[in-house]
C-alpha cells in the first residue's frame, strides 16, 4: 500500500501521464482533422437553383445553359474557371481560375454562380438542365 501512495505522488508518475495525454490528444486531433472530406467540390448555381456539383480533382469541361445565355466552365489542375461566355462584360471570363472558397466565379447577366467548398461530391450532377 505504502508502494502505491509513493507512485502516484512521484514525479516522474505526473510527466509519464502527462505526457501520454498530450500524445494521445495529438494523435487524436490529427485523426480527426484527416477523416473529414477529400478534395474540393464547386456548387454550380444557374438562376438560384443548384444545376451540378463537381469534383475539382478530375479535368472537365461542360457548358452550362440558361434563357439569359451560356457559359463554358473548365476544370483543370484542381482549379475551376469559366472559359467562355456569351456575355457582353466577360467579367467571369477574365476573373481566371479559382480554388479557394473566398470568392466566387459569378457571371450576372447569365445569372451563374460558382462556390468552391471543401468535401467530397457524391456525384457529378445534382441535377441536369
Amino acid at each position: 500500500m505504502k508502494s502505491t501512495v509513493r507512485l502516484f505522488t512521484s514525479n516522474s508518475f505526473w510527466i509519464a501521464l502527462f505526457c501520454i495525454l498530450a500524445a494521445a490528444s495529438v494523435t487524436a486531433i490529427f485523426i480527426i482533422a484527416n477523416s473529414g472530406a477529400k478534395g474540393k467540390i464547386a456548387k454550380i448555381y444557374s438562376n438560384n437553383e443548384l444545376v451540378r456539383t463537381v469534383s475539382l480533382d478530375r479535368e472537365d469541361e461542360f457548358t452550362i445553359k440558361s434563357k439569359e445565355g451560356y457559359n463554358i466552365i473548365r476544370i483543370r489542375n484542381g482549379k475551376i474557371s469559366v472559359c467562355e461566355s456569351d456575355c457582353k462584360n466577360q467579367i467571369c471570363v477574365n476573373q481566371g481560375e479559382t480554388d479557394n472558397d473566398l470568392i466566387p466565379i459569378v457571371c450576372v447577366p447569365n445569372g451563374l454562380v460558382i462556390r468552391v467548398e471543401n468535401g467530397n461530391a457524391k456525384s457529378d450532377y445534382d441535377t441536369e438542365i
